[in-house]
């Protein structure tokens, strides 16, 4: 829940990429009540041609998965491709979440 009461529906913010096994790749995007399931393919985000991340859609459920409800909560992950970024440790990762019956 945001502190700030704007009463806008669609938020940013950066978060810390956990992952779901300590000697995986696999991104953990479980919350409490729920999760976040990716839904489509990755796709490439581009500036002047080149590809500079990458973005993915994610779509929130009620429950344990495999039989979460589907919610109408939408969140996009972009993600940097920047090698020295990530030799640093530094989150590469914005989130934009929304209800997608309000935008």
């Amino acid at each position: 829940m945001s502190f700030i009461r704007s009463g806008d529906l669609k938020w940013h913010f950066f978060c810390p990429r956990e992952k779901k096994y300590a000697s995986g790749v696999r991104a953990n995007r479980a919350t409490e009540c729920g999760y976040w399931k990716t839904t489509g393919k990755e796709r490439p985000v581009l500036c002047n041609s080149e590809v500079v991340g990458k973005i993915k859609t994610l779509v929130y459920h009620f429950g344990k998965s495999p039989r979460g409800e589907r919610t109408d909560w939408v969140m996009h992950e972009y993600r940097l491709d920047d090698k020295v970024l990530t030799q640093m440790n530094v989150p590469q990762v914005i989130y934009t979440t929304y209800y997608k019956w309000q935008i």
